[in-house]
């Protein structure tokens, strides 16, 4: 038998090199396979708290808006309250009533409702005709034309244009004027 040739061993000796390259780009094959697969994993955990934060976003968003209609439902109540309590004073001192606390009294009711419209979005006016002034005073035991005449003092007491009387109707624009502030219902007790 003879030597082996020695590009023979060149090669075995070159494969044996290689052997060790193998198995370290195997290795780095591996390690790659492995950090993509926890990273695979942490993007799927991921995902997992993105969905439980978008329904726990939800659940907020809806309680939020849950929240808002009750504190509407809530100042709309207290708005009732305070108009009722108006009211029963109104009641209790209708017949007692000078004219011009009469007229205040309808400027008072028009700027309530004229502001309730206005919490609505709506145009922030009001008007009242001879029937619903009677109703807002409470039905005072007086004749009809003091009622107009109390629409006409009403209309006279304001100077501009938010407040006018005409054809048998008082009519509150609180966008083309303001009223002073001593006859609106904010300023309790000074006006009756």
């Amino acid at each position: 038998m003879s030597d082996p040739d020695p590009a023979d061993r060149g090669d075995g000796a070159d494969s044996a090199d290689a052997n060790p390259g193998d198995e370290s780009l195997e290795t780095t094959v591996q390690e790659v396979s492995a950090r993509m697969d926890a990273l695979s994993k942490q993007v799927s955990g991921l995902r997992e708290e993105l969905h439980d934060e978008r329904e726990q976003r939800a659940e907020l968003e809806d309680e939020l808006e849950a929240r808002d209609e009750r504190v509407e439902e809530l100042e709309a109540e207290v708005a009732r309250l305070d108009a009722r309590t108006d009211i029963l004073e109104v009641v209790e001192n209708a017949d007692k009533m000078s004219g011009k606390q009469r007229a205040v009294t309808l400027v008072q009711h028009l700027h309530r409702a004229a502001k309730a419209r206005e919490r609505r979005d709506e145009p922030s006016a009001a008007t009242v005709d001879r029937d619903e002034a009677e109703e807002a005073l409470h039905f005072p035991d007086i004749d009809r034309t003091t009622i107009y005449r109390d629409m006409e003092r009403a209309a006279r007491l304001i100077d501009g244009k938010a407040l006018q009387y005409r054809n048998g109707e008082l009519r509150l624009d609180l966008d083309a004027g303001t009223l002073p502030r001593k006859y609106t219902a904010d300023e309790e007790g000074e006006n009756l």
